[in-house]
């Protein structure tokens, strides 16, 4: 499938912003919606800052400039990414994660956008796995947190809403992503947030006994997933990922190496909704869309580092 126009919710933010200046580069029209609670300007280039619509994917102002720009492809992005937050307020997770997207498929279903590409959730959809490394056949599990709800509730309404239409879709479950332009000061970053203590100097803090484990994803090469998965006129479900698992005290030791910190990380108790184990399978992804991470933790943990150091 090839396409001229693309709409990207959340472009702001730290996947978005790499796949739109990826687009740009294939010479694509990029328009931007983003409301800037997670996302920044400064990843916007000056012809992004012209197009982009600054509110809520839900709001009738960006819903009209949708419909005006008519996308030939969506990639929706846009999410409230915390697990704690959805916990503490699940309510404003459920109008961000799953009412607002409604929304917006229901106004690109009378546009002539042919292909809907949602970055859905690897670990929290399937809850507390039976099977590592999880493939999409053990879908089955139910998520522990509202964030984790709202992302697989998600994934059925778009395939019950985009059903005998003309517009196809492609539900990517990524694993945990990491790299340039990601969020310390969050709590959805684990990788930048410890990255940026320790190159201050300053303890990271490991909620419960940091034997939980993660599949840790580099950008660029969901990016990557994202497009070659927009190129197909398939349905398609697939998990992103690179199958290997790392824990969150192999991460700290690792990093620790890397930056040459010496320190010991301070322990709190297990935070609620965090699974024990998530690692994903991506062999369909192999053989459906022909991607495969391109990144090992060593080679972009390295990139990472570096985008620290060099942003001052």
């Amino acid at each position: 499938m090839k396409y001229k126009k693309a709409l990207v919710t959340g472009g702001a933010g730290f996947i978005g912003s790499h796949l739109v200046d990826t687009l740009h580069k294939k010479d694509i029209e990029v328009l931007v919606v983003d409301n800037l609670l997670t996302g920044k300007k400064e990843n916007l280039n000056s012809l992004d800052l012209e197009n982009t619509i600054y509110g809520d994917v839900g709001s009738e102002d960006a819903l009209e400039n949708i419909r005006n720009f008519n996308p030939d492809v969506c990639f929706h992005l846009a999410a409230q990414s915390s697990v704690v937050i959805s916990v503490e307020d699940p309510l404003l997770d459920f109008e961000h994660n799953l009412l607002q997207p409604v929304q917006l498929i229901k106004t690109l279903l009378a546009t002539d956008c042919k292909k809907f590409i949602f970055s859905s959730s690897g670990g929290t959809i399937f809850g507390e796995p039976e099977v590592i490394p999880t493939s999409e056949e053990d879908y089955a599990g139910e998520p522990v947190s509202p964030y984790g709800l709202a992302k697989k509730k998600l994934n059925e309404l778009i395939e019950v809403m985009l059903q005998n239409t003309e517009m196809s879709y492609s539900i990517l479950n990524l694993s945990n992503v990491y790299g340039p332009r990601q969020d310390p000061h969050g709590e959805a970053g684990v990788m930048s947030i410890f990255t940026g203590k320790l190159l201050n100097n300053e303890t990271p803090t490991i909620y419960g006994d940091g034997e939980q484990t993660r599949d840790y994803v580099y950008v660029l090469d969901v990016v990557d997933a994202l497009l070659k998965s927009s190129e197909s006129e398939e349905n398609l479900f697939l998990n992103i990922g690179t199958g290997v698992e790392t824990s969150v005290n192999e991460l700290v030791s690792i990093l620790s190496e890397k930056i040459s910190w010496d320190g010991e990380a301070e322990y709190k108790p297990k935070r609620e909704g965090e699974l024990l184990r998530s690692v994903l399978n991506n062999q369909r992804a192999k053989d459906q869309i022909a991607w495969e991470p391109a990144h090992t933790l060593d080679t972009g943990l390295d990139g990472l580092i570096d985008w620290f150091k060099n942003k001052g």
